[in-house]
C-alpha cells in the first residue's frame, strides 16, 4: 500500500510541462484528472438520473469541469469550492457560471439556498467529518444527492482518518477521511434519505476497478479505491442503480 503522499507524487508525474513563458496547466487539467473527469462524465450519463432542468449545487467543484454535465441538461448550477484559486479559474473558464468560495467544514451551506440536487464528486474523503457534511447537505437538498468518494474496503460502517498532503487538490485543513461504503450508506439514511443506491456499473477508470477484500485498505496497487452513490427522497427506478442497505448496526447489551 502506498501513502497519500506517494499517490500525489504519481499524479505529479503526469503533470503537463509548460513551454516557454506559458503557465502550467491548472491542476485539475493534469492528465490524471482529465482521465477521471472523462470517466465520471461518461458514467453519469449512463445512470439516467432525473436532473434535467433542476437546481444543482456542485460542492467541491474544483474548476468546474463536472458542472458541464448539468448545464448541458438545462440545470441552474451553483458551484462552490473551498479554494479561492479554483473559483477564480472556474470564473475564467465559465464566465456565466455562478460560483462562490465556501469551506464546507466551517461555512454554512444554507445561506446559498436550497437545491433540487446536491452533487458531490471527489470531496467527501477530503473532510474530517463526512457524516456532519452529509447532514448539512441533506438539509438543503430537495430531491437527489449524487456522490462519488474514495472509500476504505470494509464491510462495516467505519471511517479511517488520514492526513492529506499539502496540495491545492487535497483537504483544506490537512485532516481527511476514508469512509467505508457501508458508512456512506448509513450516513445518507441517517441524514434523511430513505432511498440509497450504489451504481450497478463503475466508471471506466482504474480507481473504480477494485475487488472487495474487506482488508481496510483505501489505496491498493498505488491507486485510490472509489465508489459512486445516489440518495433520493423518492424511489429511483433506474437500471444503473442498485439499492443499498444503510442502517447502523444495533448496539449489543
Amino acid at each position: 500500500m502506498r501513502s497519500p503522499a506517494a499517490l500525489l507524487e504519481r499524479l505529479r508525474a503526469g503533470r503537463p510541462r509548460a513551454t516557454g513563458s506559458a503557465p502550467d496547466a491548472p491542476l485539475f487539467d493534469w492528465p490524471f484528472y482529465e482521465a477521471i473527469t472523462e470517466a465520471r462524465l461518461s458514467h453519469l450519463a449512463t445512470l439516467d438520473l432525473p436532473v434535467e432542468g433542476r437546481s444543482v449545487l456542485d460542492v467541491g467543484c474544483g474548476i468546474g469541469r463536472l458542472s458541464e454535465f448539468f448545464t448541458a441538461r438545462g440545470c441552474d448550477v451553483l458551484c462552490v469550492d473551498g479554494r479561492e484559486q479554483n473559483i477564480e479559474e472556474l470564473r475564467r473558464l465559465y464566465p456565466d457560471r455562478r460560483a462562490a468560495v465556501v469551506d464546507v467544514e466551517t461555512d454554512g451551506l444554507g445561506e446559498h439556498g436550497s437545491f433540487d440536487v446536491v452533487f458531490c464528486y471527489g470531496l467527501l474523503y477530503h473532510l474530517a467529518d463526512p457524516f456532519a457534511f452529509l447532514r448539512r447537505a441533506a438539509a438543503i437538498c430537495g430531491e437527489l444527492l449524487i456522490l462519488e468518494t474514495c472509500v476504505c474496503d470494509a464491510e462495516e460502517p467505519i471511517v479511517s482518518l488520514v492526513s492529506d498532503p499539502d496540495d491545492p487538490t487535497m483537504a483544506l485543513h490537512a485532516l481527511a477521511s476514508r469512509p467505508s461504503p457501508a458508512y456512506v450508506a448509513a450516513a445518507l439514511r441517517s441524514s434523511g434519505f430513505e432511498h440509497v443506491y450504489t451504481a450497478a456499473t463503475r466508471p471506466d477508470h482504474p480507481d473504480f476497478s477494485w475487488r472487495r477484500l474487506n482488508d481496510l485498505s483505501y489505496i491498493r496497487d498505488g491507486r485510490a479505491l472509489r465508489e459512486v452513490f445516489a440518495a433520493a427522497r423518492t424511489p429511483l427506478e433506474r437500471d444503473g442503480l442498485r439499492p443499498l442497505p444503510g442502517a447502523l448496526p444495533s448496539g449489543q447489551p
